[in-house]
């Protein structure tokens, strides 16, 4: 196999990992058992993980090693701020006749989205699809890879603070969504992909909040696992 088809397998084993919650964080990873594990050599894990360290999945310290990253609440903001930039100037793009055009696949996905129980990364990763396929009724493969990016950076978080706090969130209808962006209307069509990803965020922030600074009377630092 090519050099760069094993680094994009490890790529793919590392980051799933990290999706599933299976490394925590500020936990260190071992190269070489990786590769082991894996059937490869050191090389393509390295590589694998530099495109991690890129996206800001994982993070390199000097004379320690490279681990998961906890983000903070400033990193989720940060997140956010560039999801919902991508996210509106998308649906100025899309909205009308794409999204007219593409109802019969849509409205089904939002249905079930909106029927789906809340407190699972399942959902999420629903979720994240969903919005995912708007994006790309764009048809601007920079803005899809852009929103790719920034949402492995969502994921992971839900991964790490959301998912335990999720049923706090109050429900924004996908259904409700997909309708008003039938509409031409580009300046619509913004507000409203705006208010929907900012929908329930500030909630989630304050308790996060108030979980990280309990954690911190407990201990100075985060130490790892």
């Amino acid at each position: 196999m090519a050099e760069g088809a094993l680094s994009r397998r490890v790529y793919n084993e590392i980051l799933g990992r990290l999706l599933r919650g299976e490394v925590k964080p500020g936990q260190f990873f071992n190269r070489r058992q990786i590769a082991a594990e894996l059937g490869v050599s050191v090389a393509p894990v390295l590589e694998a993980m530099l495109e991690l360290q890129t996206e800001g999945l994982i993070e390199s310290l000097p004379r320690q090693g490279t681990r998961v990253r906890q983000l903070t609440v400033e990193d989720v903001r940060g997140q956010l701020i560039v999801r919902e930039a991508l996210e509106c100037q998308a649906a100025r793009l899309y909205c009308g006749p794409p999204v007219e055009k593409d109802l019969p696949r849509l409205l089904p996905m939002a249905r079930e989205i909106d029927a789906a129980e809340l407190r699972s990364i399942e959902h999420i990763r629903e979720e994240v699809r969903f919005h995912h396929e708007l994006v790309s009724l764009a048809a601007v493969p920079a803005l899809n890879e852009a929103f790719e990016r920034v949402m492995k950076l969502g994921l992971l978080f839900a991964v790490q603070a959301l998912h335990p706090s999720h049923k706090y969130a109050p429900k924004s209808s996908h259904v409700k969504l997909v309708n008003a962006l039938v509409s031409s209307d580009a300046d619509a069509a913004e507000a409203v992909v705006r208010a929907h990803v900012q929908s329930g965020k500030e909630a989630l922030f304050e308790r996060w909040t108030g979980a990280e600074a309990r954690r911190a009377h407990r201990r100075p630092a985060w130490l790892g696992e």
